[in-house]
């Protein structure tokens, strides 16, 4: 390439980068700023997933356990679904049946609602489910 052929494209990328530079910046409008906050401050994290074997719904869906935290709150929520078609999340949504839990060790989460409503995960990582009567079931890890 010749010297003359390098000052033109050189040129032009001086011309390109000084007119981006000088172009005001964008303005981001506040409800985007608002709405970034939101996300940031309430997304969702999936701790774990856990099959009810035991149970199905009247639909015939099986049923399954989410432990989901957002923000510093943690949540454990039912998820049903066909087959063997279980669409996973790592930000699921918290649904409206969900229930606020508090973790009380490092594998124990107790019902803010019910406190004889508790949740233990077992080393093996599966889901031990207890109510006022005792021991109510066991999950099997799928997540």
């Amino acid at each position: 390439m010749s010297k003359k052929g390098i000052y033109s494209i050189t040129g032009v990328l001086i011309v390109a980068f000084a007119a981006c530079k000088s172009t005001p910046a964008a303005k981001v409008p506040d409800t985007a700023k608002q709405v970034t906050a939101i996300v940031k401050k309430d997304s969702t994290h999936l701790l774990g997933m856990w099959l009810d074997e035991s149970i199905k719904t009247e639909k015939g869906e099986q049923v399954a356990y989410q432990i989901v935290t957002q923000g510093p709150k943690t949540f454990i929520q039912v998820i049903t679904f066909k087959d063997k078609r279980l669409n996973v999340n790592d930000n699921p949504e918290i649904g409206p049946s969900a229930s606020l839990v508090k973790k009380t060790a490092s594998n124990r989460y107790v019902s803010t609602d019910n406190a004889s409503e508790i949740y233990v995960i077992e080393k093996t990582g599966d889901l031990l489910m207890y109510d006022q009567t005792g021991f109510i079931a066991k999950c099997e890890k799928l997540l």
